[in-house]
């Protein structure tokens, strides 16, 4: 091979590094022009895409919601996932349900990682709420499962009355309280439900 020729292969091999390189510059620049920050304290309006109930939905999976706030970021679409369901107890407590956000991608592509708390929910159709940690909760069954089993043990101590007072106001009170607890469990696990258009404000924590 003559020198001319080496310097030939040189030249081209040359200008293809300096090609890729000038390809892989560009991308990344591309790539970080389509990330950016939400900055923290934000807070936006989104409305859910997806139905999450605390029955059906199981931990991981996604969901989305649209941004509803006029502003910057109306119409971005923020993407997360559900991170924890905790079922209430059959006689009282709350059945608990924790979602995590992962993101938010504007309409123009840009797209940001979050992270964010739920500070509110709008008109939710079952009583559910947000607790101090940002964690959605159902309404309440205490109360309820309580006056159910006192009108049955209320109930169980006339019948033992009618039966002649003694044992059988103490078997009329056994009945009573029965009848009460099966009230109770009929009524079973508190379910959360978020229809798809449920509302809720969310503060962004962090990236």
């Amino acid at each position: 091979m003559n020198v001319g020729h080496a310097k030939s292969r040189v030249s081209k091999l040359t200008c293809l590094v300096g090609l890729v390189l000038g390809l892989i510059m560009i991308s990344s620049a591309v790539a970080s022009s389509l990330h950016f920050a939400v900055p923290e304290d934000t807070a936006l309006r989104i409305r859910l895409d997806d139905t999450l109930t605390s029955s059906d939905s199981e931990v991981a999976d996604p969901f989305s919601a649209t941004v509803v706030d006029d502003g910057e970021y109306r119409n971005a679409r923020v993407y997360g996932h559900v991170a924890e369901i905790d079922m209430s107890g059959k006689v009282k407590g709350h059945t608990s349900m924790v979602l995590r956000f992962d993101r938010l991608v504007m309409a123009d592509g840009r797209r940001a990682s979050i992270h964010a708390e739920i500070v509110e929910l709008y008109h939710a159709p079952s009583g559910e709420k947000v607790d101090v940690e940002g964690a959605i909760e159902s309404s309440s069954r205490g109360r309820k499962s309580i006056v159910h089993t006192a009108i049955g043990a209320g109930a169980g101590a006339l019948l033992g009355r009618i039966f002649g007072g003694g044992k059988g106001a103490g078997i009329g009170s056994i009945v009573g309280g029965a009848g009460g607890l099966g009230t109770t469990a009929f009524h079973g696990h508190q379910k959360i439900t978020l229809s798809s258009g449920q509302e809720m404000l969310i503060r962004i924590t962090g990236q």
